[in-house]
């Protein structure tokens, strides 16, 4: 065990704290600075004998799920780039994980043995998995994006989802649309929200939610036909809730293949439009709530230095407002 290391475990602190400690960084909390001096004494180690053992990495690490084609618009490289602006502020350098096809593991533990002094994850895993509870074990603060997962230790910095599914259903009922569809994946925390957002609007103006309007995806789910039943039927829905920009793409190819236009036959609202690939004509035309990607990136590196000077503060949760934009894709029936 090196000298840094023991120091560390004697003051109940991470290695990097003991590190800026010795080298007189402003990063550090008055009662985190007590306790390494503290262990220093009980161990009779000295400054400059710690300075020549390993020091900070000055490094932060990175875990998104940017998937197999890393795009240069995309929410991922928005969060990305916030938070290495924030880091380049403070004289750190951020290594970078693409967690696709299920690496978030064995990324995580590849980052803390090379060193990185916090971790900011977009996870899609449980809360209690054996790579959150490394990183606990190690002391190295975490910061979740986006995802919320229950009962992990760690920071959080994400979108109001349900606040801003309200503000999309709002303007939908405002509107005169009472029969509104949803079609959503239903697998991760954010989408889970956007449904009770969904929901919880129906209900709100006095209209019971029917499955019979809700398209709820499973993982490799074939839900085009469901879809498709649903535009054919006689009481056609007359807008239309994606949670998710990526199935827009497919939506588009259904409602061409139909003949139906929007909003001329069909409004849609959906999240986040300005991150996916769509054909020119469709660039600012749907009405959406857009999340501030490059801001939740910055607050996440910065909740990480917060942590580093009050190591004992409660974890925080950051959530951040949307903003709605309303466009083309919706008309008023009124």
């Amino acid at each position: 065990m090196s000298k840094l290391l023991e120091v560390a475990k004697l003051a109940g602190v991470s290695k990097a704290t003991v590190s800026r400690v010795i080298n007189h960084s402003e990063l550090v909390s008055p009662r985190a600075r007590e306790k390494v001096l503290a262990a220093m004494q009980t161990l009779n180690f000295h400054s400059q004998e710690l300075k020549r053992t390993q020091e900070s990495s000055a490094m932060l690490g990175l875990i998104l799920p940017f998937g197999r084609e890393i795009r240069a618009h995309s929410f991922g490289i928005d969060i990305l780039a916030g938070a290495e602006e924030k880091a380049y502020e403070n004289e750190y350098m951020i290594l970078i994980g693409n967690s696709i096809g299920g690496r978030e593991g064995t990324l995580t533990s590849s980052m803390v043995n090379r060193g990185v002094e916090g971790l900011i994850l977009l996870s899609g895993g449980p809360g209690e998995t054996e790579h959150l509870q490394l990183l606990r074990r190690s002391g190295i603060p975490l910061v979740l994006v986006d995802q919320k997962l229950e009962g992990a230790d760690a920071h959080q910095v994400r979108g109001d989802n349900f606040a801003g599914s309200l503000q999309l259903m709002k303007h939908l009922l405002d509107e005169g649309h009472t029969r509104i569809a949803l079609l959503s994946p239903d697998k991760y925390y954010t989408h889970k929200e956007r449904i009770k957002g969904f929901r919880f609007a129906m209900m709100e103006r006095g209209a019971m939610p029917s499955s019979d309007l809700e398209v709820l995806l499973s993982p490799n789910d074939a839900y085009m036909d469901r879809l498709e039943t649903l535009l054919d039927g006689e009481h056609r829905p007359t807008a239309i809730f994606v949670t998710d920009p990526g199935l827009l793409e497919g939506l588009l190819e259904l409602l061409n293949r139909k003949r139906l236009h929007i909003p001329e036959d069909l409004s849609v609202v959906t999240f986040d439009d300005n991150y996916c690939f769509l054909p020119s004509e469709y660039r600012d035309f749907f009405t959406s709530i857009n999340q501030p990607g490059k801001l939740i990136g910055s607050l996440a590196v910065e909740l990480l230095f917060r942590h580093w000077r009050t190591p004992d503060m409660e974890m925080q949760e950051v959530v951040l407002p949307g903003k709605l934009n309303v466009r083309r894709s919706t008309r008023s029936l009124l």
